[in-house]
């Protein structure tokens, strides 16, 4: 299931960090495991809020358009492709041509993306990218779309900004695949940091355990074996969710074989939390401009469209 390359990631994040990568874990099963818990959210939750304030703001996002005959959707870390729908709707309403451009590490990901895409709107223009967007910029594929003249339209929504160890590095590669035509909307759920123990049990449900646990239990870590937890980091500002280890594990990653102690443990999966003025730092800190904010009535999402800050020289 792993490329060579994945199997050394992995093994240097679990030796050298104590960390399992959490996007290995969309790869094979796991698809499917987040393609439940995507479904979970339809009628509540972040994707349900972001989808809603989507679908009120998406003629707003598109006025930047203005003109444009063809636009690319470029869905970063696309999921099961229904955070794009709403942008979708309003391309068809005004009868903007458009092609859909899931791009994500994992194929069962992307074949995913494309069933919903297509169940929704027969006939689309589809081009599926498989690409680790965490290793680099992916300039070539941004550049060559738009040979035909056409414009591209970035999407990094589901608050997955969030889930990142270098979170500036993930936005630096946008950056870098953008030129100052380019627009790219992210969506990231914003946290009252003095109702944190409100947030935890989110993260400690079955399906959202059963996802980041994937790749352990691929390895030849044993259930029985395992404590899951989530927790709050309050030096870093995220929700942390870690295994310990009540037993020695024997675990294989590709051809090399090596052993996890009891009582260490894994870092499985973090989720960084935001408040307006976090994110609006971050974003600048990294190089974009901000083109439109906006946020739900109670506050708890933001939505902004960004474009990369274009200095003279």
């Amino acid at each position: 299931m792993l490329t060579k390359r994945q199997e050394a990631e992995l093994i240097i994040s679990i030796q050298g960090k104590g960390e399992v990568p959490l996007k290995f874990n969309y790869l094979g099963s796991g698809a499917e495991k987040w393609h439940t818990i995507a479904k979970s959210r339809i009628s509540e939750g972040i994707n349900y809020i972001e989808s809603n304030l989507i679908s009120k703001r998406a003629s707003d996002f598109l006025e930047s358009f203005d003109g444009i005959k063809k636009i690319n959707v470029i869905d970063i870390g696309c999921g099961d492709g229904s955070s794009a729908l709403p942008i979708l709707a309003e391309l068809k309403k005004h009868e903007i041509d458009f092609q859909y451009v899931p791009l994500d590490i994992s194929e069962e990901m992307l074949e995913i993306a494309e069933k919903t895409i297509k169940e929704n709107y027969a006939g689309s223009k589809i081009k599926k990218v498989l690409l680790d967007f965490e290793l680099g910029n992916f300039s070539e594929i941004t550049y060559n779309l738009k040979s035909d003249n056409s414009s591209n339209l970035l999407l990094f929504l589901g608050s997955t900004v969030g889930n990142f160890s270098d979170t500036n590095r993930v936005l630096t590669n946008m950056r870098d695949s953008m030129s100052s035509d380019d627009f790219l909307i992210v969506g990231v759920e914003m946290t009252n940091f003095s109702r944190i123990n409100k947030i935890i049990p989110h993260y400690t449900n079955k399906i959202v355990e059963d996802l980041v646990c994937t790749i352990p239990f691929d390895i030849g870590i044993k259930k029985e074996d395992i404590e899951y937890e989530a927790i709050w980091n309050d030096k870093e500002s995220q929700v942390e969710m870690w295994m310990l280890f009540n037993k020695d594990q024997k675990v294989k990653v590709g051809s090399e074989s090596f052993v996890l102690e009891k009582d260490e443990r894994l870092l499985l999966a973090r989720s960084i939390k935001f408040n307006e003025w976090t994110f609006t730092k971050l974003i600048s800190d990294v190089g974009f401009r901000t083109e439109l904010l906006t946020t739900s009535r109670d506050r708890s999402y933001v939505l902004s469209m960004i474009q990369p800050t274009r200095y003279s020289v």
